[in-house]
């Protein structure tokens, strides 16, 4: 049987905007450069990860690091590069 999970928002929207949230989401740009270190060219050509971020909301701080590219979309497909560059994903 399904559980239902609760978010209580107000806690939630508290830590978003805790600085030392604010401070590890500006290690997206970081996950990004050691993905495209660990990345493989492909026939698509050379991965390209990038990060966007840290965006500052009124509900706190956002961070993103994503496939720019087709070969960075094989490359984490084939190889789970941006799950490694986390320090995860064997």
């Amino acid at each position: 049987m399904a559980k239902r999970v609760q978010l209580h928002y107000s806690a939630f929207q508290a830590y978003r905007r805790n600085e030392g949230s604010k401070a590890a989401i500006s290690e997206a740009r970081k996950l990004a450069a050691r993905a495209n270190s660990m990345g493989s060219p492909t026939r698509a050509g050379q991965p390209l990860y990038t990060a966007l971020g840290p965006q500052a909301s009124p509900e706190g701080a956002t961070a993103l690091v994503h496939t720019e590219n087709t070969a960075a979309r094989v490359d984490n497909a084939a190889h789970n590069t941006l799950a490694k560059a986390l320090g995860g994903g064997g």
